[in-house]
C-alpha cells in the first residue's frame, strides 16, 4: 500500500486512547460528498454531515485502510464548535499479546504436543469406562511393526493420579479432557479469543468527539488506497464537411470499491503523478523491533515511466521534393485500410465491421449529424482547474455510484484543430498509418488515454495518447494502418575521398566525409492526394545535409512532410553526413606515402613544402639503408669464406710440399680477406653514425613542425 502527502488541505490528528468527556450524543454516520480520483492509487474521500451539541461520529474501516487514514485524515467544525479528540482502536501485534501466555496450540498434531508442554499441570481425563484425576508427567509415542518396518501407533497419555500410582493410557480412547488449574483455563480462553481475533476481526473504529452548542456541519477528509481513474476519448469527424473541426469528448472512468454508496457526490479527476510513500502510523511500535524508524524513509524510491515529452505545436515549412510546390496543401481524407485498423496500442480491429453501437445511428434524425448528437447527448461537461502543479477535472454534475459498480463520467466535450493525414514510423509500424495530430490548443490538460475515432456511424480504427498532453502541444495519434500508399526503404553509405589534413607532431590527421542516404519509394496508389509525415531516425554523430530542415525534430527523430498527388510515385531521400578522421604515423610511413601525401591538393602549402624535405631526408635515410645492407651481407660472406679456409687448413696433416704450397695460398687468401673485413666494418660504423643523425634529424622536423 502507498502513502502521499499531497491534497492542499489542513491536516491535523489529535490522537488519544483515553475515554472522552461523558455526554456527546452519537450523531448519524456521515455520507460522502466528494470523491478525487488520482493515477498513483490513492483516493481522497470527504464526508459531511449535521451533528448536535457534544457529538461523536464513528466510522468503520479496514485494518489495512488505517495506515492511509491516519496520515491524512482531518476533521472540520464548520459550525464554530472544536474537534476535542480523534479515537481509533490500536492493533498491538499478536506475537505482543501472546506474550504473556505461556501455553501454545500447535497448528499440526494439536492434542498430543498441547499435552506435551503441560508436563505437571492437573487435569482429570474421562473415558468411556472411567474417571482419572492426576498431574501430567508426558506423552509417549506407541509404535508397532508393520511389513518389516517400524510405524507409529498412536499416543498414551501417562498420569501421576492423586492416588500416587503412574497410569498410562490410550489418547485416542480419551474422550473428555478438563484442565482443575483455572490459571490455564484462562489463558486457553485468551489463547483461543485472540487467535480468532487475529483472523477474523479486520474491521477499525474511528471516532470524532466534537464540542459545541447546536446543530451544525462537520467535514472530515481522508485519503485511502483506491484504484486509478482511467480516461478514454472519442473524436467524431464530420462526414459531409471535410475540413470541420472534429469534436473530442473526453470520459473518466471511476470504481466505486469502498463499502459505501457514493450518492450525490462531486467527483474529481487530477491528471499527473505525484510522489507516494510508505508510512505505518497505525501499528505499534517496540524499541525491540529491528525496523527502520517512521521518519527515516532513507529508502524511497520512484519509478518513473521513460515517456518521450508531448510535441510543440510550432512547426518549420515543410520540406518537399522538387517540383511539389503546386500540390495541394488542403489535406484530403486518406485513403482508410479495408484490411485491418492499427491503433497506437498495437490492436487490430476488422475495418468493414462497423464498431458504432445502434445509438450512434443518426438516420432516424435527419438533417443532424453524429457530432451534433454526440455535442447534444451529455450534460454538463467538467470544469478544468490547476492544483498547484497538477491539473484537476471537476464533473459538471454530482454523481451517484453504488458500492462495487463503476461510473463512465463526461470529462470533455470540445470542438479541436487537428489534420488527418499519413504517418510513417518503421520502428512503429512497417506501413503507413491513418493518424490524427491531435493539437492542444484548449486550456485544459488531456490525460493518457485510449481514443477510439469515429466518422458518421463508421469507427475507424483506435489509438493511444500515450502521455499527458498539456496545452500548446500536440501529438501524432495513429488509429490504423493505410493500405492505398506503399512505402519501401533503402539505406547507402558512401565515403568521399579526404578533404583536409593537419599535420601535428609527426602525425597526419586526414579528414574525409562519410554520407548516410535513407532512401523512400513512396507510392500512393489510392485517388485522393495525401499528405504524409514521414519520421527517420537520428543517427549518432551525424548531421542532416539534405534536406537542409526538416519539419520538425522530436524525441530523436527528424520528421518530414512530403506531398503526394493521387497515383504518384516519388522518391524521398535523408542524407547525413560525418566528418571521418584517420591518422597517419609519418615516421613508420615510406617514402613513395610521403611523396603521395604530399602530392594532394587538400594540404596547405607550408604541409607540402615539409613533406617534399621529409620525403628527401627518407629518400636518403633509405638510401644508406639500402647500403649498409650491402655491406652487411658482404661481411656475411667473407666470415662465411673465412670460415671455410680455416676449415681446410686444419685438414692439412703433412709438410708435402704440395700441402704447403696449398696452406701458403690459404694463409694469403685469409689475410686479404680479413684486410676487406677491417674495411667493410669501418665503413659500417661510419654508415651507423650517419643514419643515428639522419634518424635524429628526421626526428627532431617531426616534432618541431605544426601545420599553420
Amino acid at each position: 500500500m502507498r502513502k502521499i502527502a499531497l491534497l492542499p488541505v489542513m491536516f491535523f490528528l489529535w490522537v488519544t486512547l483515553a475515554a472522552g468527556e461523558a455526554g456527546p450524543v452519537p450523531a448519524e454516520p456521515l455520507p460522502v460528498k466528494k470523491v478525487v480520483f488520482f493515477k498513483h492509487g490513492m483516493g481522497y474521500i470527504e464526508r459531511e454531515g449535521k451533528i448536535k451539541d457534544n457529538a461523536k461520529v464513528s466510522l468503520s474501516f479496514r485494518a489495512d485502510q488505517m495506515k492511509d487514514l491516519l496520515t491524512s485524515f482531518f476533521a472540520l467544525d464548520l459550525g464554530g464548535g472544536k474537534i476535542s479528540s480523534v479515537q481509533y482502536e490500536t492493533r498491538d501485534p499478536l506475537s505482543k499479546q501472546l506474550k504473556d501466555i505461556l501455553i501454545t496450540v500447535p497448528e499440526q498434531a494439536a492434542l498430543s504436543q498441547f499435552l506435551a508442554q503441560l508436563k505437571g499441570a492437573r487435569l482429570t481425563a474421562k473415558s468411556a469406562w472411567e474417571n482419572i484425576s492426576g498431574r501430567i508427567l508426558g506423552i509417549e509415542p506407541t509404535n508397532e511393526i508393520a511389513g518389516g518396518k517400524e510405524v507409529k501407533k498412536g499416543y498414551r497419555l501417562v498420569l501421576l493420579t492423586d492416588e500416587g500410582t503412574i497410569r498410562s493410557l490410550d489418547l485416542f480412547a480419551i474422550s473428555e479432557l478438563t484442565l482443575t488449574d483455572e490459571a490455564l483455563q484462562r489463558d486457553l480462553k485468551r489463547l483461543m479469543d485472540l487467535s480468532l481475533d487475529s483472523k477474523y476481526t479486520n474491521r477499525k473504529k474511528l471516532t470524532v468527539s466534537a464540542e459545541g452548542r447546536g446543530e451544525r456541519d462537520l467535514r472530515v477528509g481522508y485519503l485511502i488506497e483506491m484504484p486509478i481513474w482511467k480516461c478514454s476519448y472519442r473524436i467524431i469527424f464530420d462526414e459531409k464537411k471535410k475540413d470541420a473541426s472534429p469534436l473530442l469528448q473526453g470520459w473518466a472512468l471511476a470504481e466505486n470499491t469502498t463499502e459505501d454508496d457514493w450518492k450525490d457526490v462531486r467527483m474529481s479527476f487530477v491528471a499527473g503523478n505525484p510522489f507516494s510513500y510508505v508510512m505505518d502510523l497505525y501499528s505499534p511500535y517496540y524499541v525491540q523491533r529491528s525496523q527502520v524508524p517512521i521518519p527515516g524513509l532513507e529508502g524511497l524510491a520512484v519509478n518513473w515511466s521513460a515517456v518521450s515529452p508531448p510535441d510543440l505545436m510550432n512547426e518549420s515549412p515543410a520540406a518537399v521534393p522538387a517540383g511539389k510546390e503546386k500540390a495541394a496543401h488542403t489535406l484530403q481524407k486518406p485513403s482508410l485500410a479495408k484490411a485491418g485498423g492499427r491503433g497506437g496500442g498495437g490492436r487490430t480491429q476488422a475495418m468493414d465491421q462497423p464498431a458504432a453501437p445502434p445509438p450512434l445511428s443518426a438516420e432516424n434524425q435527419p438533417g443532424r449529424q453524429i457530432s451534433e448528437l454526440f455535442a447534444s447527448s451529455y450534460g454538463t461537461t467538467a470544469q478544468g482547474a490547476n492544483v498547484g502543479e497538477l491539473f484537476s477535472y471537476e464533473a459538471g454534475e454530482k454523481v451517484s455510484v453504488p458500492r462495487g459498480q463503476a461510473a463512465m463520467v463526461p470529462i470533455l466535450s470540445k470542438q479541436i484543430n487537428g489534420r488527418r493525414l499519413l504517418f510513417f514510423k518503421e520502428s512503429f509500424s512497417p506501413k503507413p498509418t491513418n493518424a490524427f495530430v491531435l493539437r492542444n490548443d484548449t486550456d485544459l490538460t488531456l490525460e493518457a488515454g485510449s481514443i477510439t475515432f469515429f466518422e458518421g456511424g463508421t469507427s475507424l480504427g483506435e489509438g493511444i495518447l500515450g502521455h499527458t498532453l498539456p496545452p500548446g502541444s500536440q501529438e501524432v495519434v495513429s488509429y490504423a494502418q493505410d493500405a492505398s500508399v506503399d512505402i519501401n526503404p533503402e539505406q547507402k553509405t558512401h565515403r568521399e575521398p579526404h578533404f583536409r589534413g593537419r599535420l601535428v607532431d609527426g602525425i597526419l590527421t586526414l579528414t574525409s566525409v562519410e554520407t548516410l542516404t535513407n532512401s523512400w519509394k513512396i507510392v500512393n496508389r489510392g485517388k485522393e492526394p495525401a499528405t504524409l509525415w514521414l519520421n527517420q531516425p537520428k543517427s549518432a554523430g551525424y548531421h542532416l545535409s539534405k534536406p537542409e530542415k526538416p519539419l520538425k525534430e522530436v524525441d530523436n527523430y527528424y520528421r518530414f512532410e512530403v506531398l503526394l498527388n493521387a497515383g504518384e510515385t516519388v522518391d524521398f531521400a535523408v542524407e547525413e553526413k560525418r566528418d571521418v578522421n584517420e591518422t597517419v604515423q609519418l615516421a613508420e610511413s615510406g617514402e613513395d606515402q610521403i611523396r603521395f601525401y604530399a602530392s594532394q591538393p587538400f594540404l596547405s602549402p607550408g604541409a607540402k613544402a615539409f613533406l617534399k624535405e621529409l620525403g628527401e631526408l627518407m629518400a636518403q635515410k633509405a638510401a644508406l639503408q639500402r647500403q649498409i645492407n650491402e655491406w652487411n651481407q658482404k661481411t656475411k660472406r667473407l666470415g662465411d669464406e673465412q670460415g671455410r679456409l680455416r676449415s681446410n687448413l686444419e685438414s692439412l696433416k703433412s709438410d708435402l710440399p704440395k700441402e704447403q704450397e696449398l696452406r701458403t695460398k690459404w694463409v694469403a687468401a685469409l689475410a686479404a680477406d680479413e684486410d676487406r673485413l677491417v674495411e667493410l666494418r669501418a665503413k659500417l660504423d661510419e654508415a651507423g653514425g650517419n643514419a643515428r643523425q639522419l634518424e635524429g634529424a628526421l626526428d627532431k622536423k617531426l616534432r618541431e613542425y605544426k601545420d599553420e
